[in-house]
C-alpha cells in the first residue's frame, strides 16, 4: 500500500525536521509534486521524477536522482546520497534548478506529454488558487501495484461541493489519460483499459486495497499541506464505500476533432457494453472552457459524450 509511516511524515512536515526543507520548497514551487509511494516519496517535475527519497532504518534517506536524463553530460553538483540531516536537505533544494535544466534538455528529445499533463492536472485540483472550487482531488499519479495488478495514470477522491460542508462522504475515481489520437487504441488503448480496469473490479479485495490507498494517500497530502481546500469546521474523516460504484473517467488531451479514430472506438459494441457497466460509472471529462478543474457537471457519459464528438 502507498503511503509513509509516521516518522517520514513527521521529517517532512516538522519544521525542524531533516526533510523538511524540501517540502517546504515543493510548497512554493508550482513546478513540483511530491507523490507517495510505499514508504518513500518521489518528487516530480514535469513528470518526470525529479528525486526519489527512501528511509533507511538509520533515520537517515537514501536519494535517487536517475542519471539517465543526463545524457547530455552536463556537469551536475556533487550531491550525497544519503540525507542525515536539514542541510544536506537544503544541498538537494539548491540544486533543484540545475537538475530541472538537465531534465528540460533530456524531455526536448525524449518528451513525455502524457506524464506531464498528468502532474498538471493534480496540480490544478490539489493546488492551485482554484483547487478549492474542484471536486476531484488527485492523490496518485503513475500509480502501480504488481501486488493486486493494477495501474491508473491518475487516482481521485470525489468530494462535491455541496457535500463538503457537513461530512466526508466521497467517492474514489480511476482516471486514464491519452494524448492525442495516436494513443487510444491498440494494445494500451482506451478499450485495453476498460478491460483491465473491469477486471481489477471484478475482484473486492484488489478494489479494498485500492480504496485503503486513495483514503491514506488523501489524508497524508492533507496532512503535509499540499490540498488545498475549505475543511469542514468538524473535521472529516473520508469514507469511501466498496459497495458504490467508482467513477471511471477517460481525459482526452488535445483530441484532433477532424480524426474518426476516436468516434469508431466509441461506437464499438464493447464500449457501449462499458458506459452500461454495473461496476463503473464511465465518464468522460469535458472540460468547461479552457483548464484543467474536475468539476462533476463536466463528466459526461458514454451517450453525452458520443453526442459532443
Amino acid at each position: 500500500m502507498r503511503k509513509l509511516p509516521t516518522a517520514f511524515m513527521d521529517d517532512l512536515k516538522d519544521e525542524k525536521g531533516i526533510l523538511y526543507p524540501l517540502l517546504k520548497r515543493i510548497k512554493q514551487d508550482n513546478t513540483l509534486m511530491l507523490s507517495i509511494r510505499d514508504g518513500y516519496i518521489n518528487i516530480y517535475y514535469r513528470g518526470g521524477n525529479l528525486l526519489r527519497i527512501n528511509r533507511k532504518a538509520s533515520n537517515t534517506y537514501q536519494t535517487f536522482f536517475d542519471q539517465r536524463y543526463n545524457k547530455s553530460g552536463v556537469v551536475l553538483p556533487v550531491l550525497t546520497e544519503i540525507i542525515r540531516d536539514s542541510k544536506d536537505a537544503e544541498e538537494w533544494v539548491a540544486a533543484f534548478p540545475r537538475l530541472k535544466e538537465t531534465m528540460d534538455l533530456s524531455f526536448s528529445i525524449h518528451n513525455k506529454p502524457e506524464r506531464e499533463f498528468q502532474q498538471l492536472i493534480a496540480r490544478e485540483n490539489n493546488f492551485s488558487t482554484i483547487s478549492n472550487e474542484t471536486e476531484y482531488f488527485i492523490t496518485d499519479i503513475e500509480f502501480s501495484d504488481s501486488s493486486i495488478g493494477a495501474r491508473f495514470d491518475l487516482l481521485a477522491v470525489q468530494w462535491l461541493a455541496a457535500q463538503r460542508k457537513n461530512g466526508a462522504e466521497c467517492r474514489p475515481a480511476l482516471i486514464e489519460l491519452k494524448y492525442g489520437d495516436g494513443a487510444l487504441d491498440g494494445n494500451a488503448g482506451l478499450l485495453k483499459h476498460l478491460e483491465d480496469i473491469d477486471t481489477i473490479l471484478s475482484d473486492t479485495s484488489r478494489y479494498e486495497s485500492i480504496l485503503n490507498t486513495i483514503k491514506i494517500q488523501f489524508e497524508q497530502l492533507d496532512e503535509l499541506g499540499l490540498v488545498k481546500f475549505k475543511h469542514p469546521t468538524k473535521g472529516y474523516d473520508i469514507k469511501l464505500d466498496s459497495n458504490i460504484k467508482p467513477e471511471v473517467i477517460i481525459v482526452l488531451a488535445n483530441h484532433n476533432p477532424r480524426s474518426r479514430r476516436l468516434k469508431d472506438i466509441l461506437d464499438k459494441p464493447e464500449m457501449k457494453e462499458y458506459g452500461l457497466s454495473t461496476r463503473f460509472d464511465l465518464k468522460f471529462l469535458m472540460v468547461k472552457f479552457a483548464g484543467y478543474g474536475f468539476h462533476n457537471q463536466c463528466m459526461l457519459s458514454l451517450t453525452e459524450f458520443r453526442k459532443a464528438v
